[in-house]
């Protein structure tokens, strides 16, 4: 069985749990898109780690990992987040495979990351400054540089050379210590594999993929420009492997509210006092920045969207627990523009020119309190999808199903 789990909001909406637990009963998870940028935070009890480039696998099982050519590498990160696992006592070396054909981030992606950040000003879009757009592109320019590419050194110096003298000669930006990379490239050569090798691999067993970022974040059905590098939908499946594959499910998760980090349109948007009751409640801080993130109600019309535009088949629901002891929680029903019911357009960056309509319940002492219960089911009966899991506090067996 193939499923995909992603995320139905703006990201950051507890994939990392929710994957590292439905990781059990799979041979294989499978990160298809994104790059470090991504900050799955796991919390196995004893301890937690947060995933940049590392599929959310339980690290305690006999699960193996596969970075597919999506996914654009930063070496050092993904080397370091290896040892990091291997302190606490878990060696994951001989379970992680990555496709030769991934892109990887170089010092001059984050360089030029930043630069067009501030040359962009107001219209910041509000990136981790982790070089993933710039890596895209240059994938896109055919410029970029593959894992594939490092096996053959001397080749790979003169593309190395020839990419430092693109951003010298249109940005202004000088690197060249290549040496780094060619050491990382060694620490990480034995992982290395051709997709059509995964491809056969994946016919006989389970795979599990895990999204990174949410729909809203997605590169082409997201809220543009203020979205990420890459495809989050379940579309990226496919292109982030590099062939076909049959998905059989695919598990939306979201937040009984919603966040998100950087910029860009938010319709629920909560401030003050009562933005940062949730915020600090929910610890909400990016796991890759540290910034704080921007909180606000669960937001349906935006939600149905991910649904529609994702396929997605059921939800898991997530930071419900969060919302307990509040007197009142709202959630938007629906979108309004002078008076009037307001469709989300093909361009959801509308979203920032409406108002929200809202209906309100009873807050919930805890999760098996009845004001819950029909909070769950309102959702149920407004998306017409079922939530199979419910998530109930933080760490990772902090799940039930419905």
């Amino acid at each position: 069985m193939n499923i995909v789990c992603y995320g139905l909001q703006w990201g950051d909406e507890g994939k990392g749990k929710v994957t590292t637990y439905l990781s059990r009963e799979f041979d294989y998870v499978v990160r298809y898109s994104g790059g470090s940028n991504a900050g799955h935070t796991v919390n196995y009890g004893e301890f937690k780690l947060v995933h940049h480039l590392v599929p959310s696998f339980d690290i305690r099982g006999n699960t193996k990992a596969y970075i597919a050519n999506g996914v654009v590498v930063d070496l050092d990160v993904l080397i370091k987040e290896i040892e990091e696992i291997k302190k606490i006592g878990f060696d994951v070396y001989d379970r992680i495979n990555i496709s030769s054909l991934t892109h990887i981030v170089l010092p001059v992606h984050k360089m030029l990351d930043e630069k067009l950040e501030i040359a962009k000003g107001e219209k910041a879009v509000g990136t981790t400054k982790r070089g993933i757009g710039p890596a895209y592109a240059d994938k896109v320019h055919r410029i970029g540089l593959r894992l594939v590419d490092l096996f053959d050194k001397e080749t790979a110096l003169e593309k190395l050379k020839f990419i430092s003298k693109m951003y010298k000669n249109l940005y202004g930006i000088e690197w060249d210590d290549y040496e780094i990379l060619f050491e990382n490239f060694e620490k990480l050569s034995k992982l290395i594999v051709p997709p059509l090798e995964m491809k056969e691999e994946f016919k006989n067993v389970n795979v599990l993929f895990e999204g990174t970022q949410g729909v809203l974040l997605d590169i082409d059905m997201g809220s543009y420009p203020y979205v990420t590098g890459s495809y989050c939908n379940t579309t990226g499946v496919e292109s982030g492997l590099g062939f076909p594959i049959k998905i059989d499910k695919r598990i939306g998760v979201f937040k009984a509210y919603v966040t998100r980090v950087g910029e860009g349109p938010f319709p629920t948007e909560l401030f003050g006092e009562e933005a940062e009751k949730i915020r600090i409640a929910g610890r909400e801080f990016g796991a890759t920045t540290g910034r704080p993130r921007r909180c606000g109600w669960l937001d349906l019309p935006i939600l149905r969207y991910a649904i529609e535009t994702s396929g997605c088949d059921e939800m898991i629901m997530t930071k419900a627990d969060i919302l307990s002891g509040l007197e009142k929680v709202k959630v938007g029903i629906r979108y309004l523009s002078n008076g009037r019911k307001f469709e989300i357009p093909n361009d959801i960056s509308m979203i920032d020119k409406v108002t929200v309509e809202y209906i309100e319940f009873n807050g919930w002492k805890n999760l098996e309190d009845d004001n819950f219960a029909k909070f769950v089911d309102f959702i149920e009966r407004e998306t017409g999808l079922k939530i199979a899991y419910i998530s109930t506090g933080e760490k990772i067996d902090d799940i039930r199903k419905v």
